[in-house]
């Protein structure tokens, strides 16, 4: 067997296909083909939410305040209500006795764990934790007001 390595080309031996260290050997009188990424300015970038030069008000400022207030409301009740669930079904009958898993008895076995039961309690506590942490950080921003 010959265990020479395969050429890319039959002119020249010594570009392999597959180099050991994972680039192309470079003849002596060759600079190499490597093409340097651009300088990346920071005009491409958004302005950050730090930014002191950022002129264009954030889609939250632009917002009606009693649209921010509504949405506020229903993300706090959606987490609360969604984590009250988690916490409460995983120990009702409807959680042992759904019809739905009589074609499935290992789903059903599975299901009864009470670790997977504690688990998705806990993803209940956690969602009730995400509602109560909405509700407490939510600040209203200054309004400028127009003068007339």
């Amino acid at each position: 067997m010959d265990s020479a390595p395969k050429h890319a080309s039959r002119t020249d031996h010594r570009v392999c296909v597959d180099p050991p260290n994972g680039s192309l050997p470079v003849k002596a009188n060759e600079k190499p083909n490597r093409v340097e990424p651009a300088p990346l300015s920071t005009s491409e970038f958004p302005p950050t939410r730090n930014s002191a030069s950022s002129a264009a008000p954030s889609p939250a400022a632009a917002a009606p305040l009693w649209l921010l207030r509504i949405w506020v409301v229903i993300r706090v009740a959606f987490f609360i209500e969604l984590g009250m669930v988690l916490v409460v079904l995983p120990w009702t009958r409807g959680w042992r006795e759904n019809h739905l898993l009589l074609a499935y008895p290992e789903l059903g076995f599975f299901l009864q764990n009470y670790f997977l039961r504690g688990l998705v309690s806990g993803l209940g506590f956690i969602n009730i934790g995400f509602g109560i942490g909405e509700a407490v950080r939510y600040k209203e921003l200054p309004r400028i007001r127009k003068s007339s």
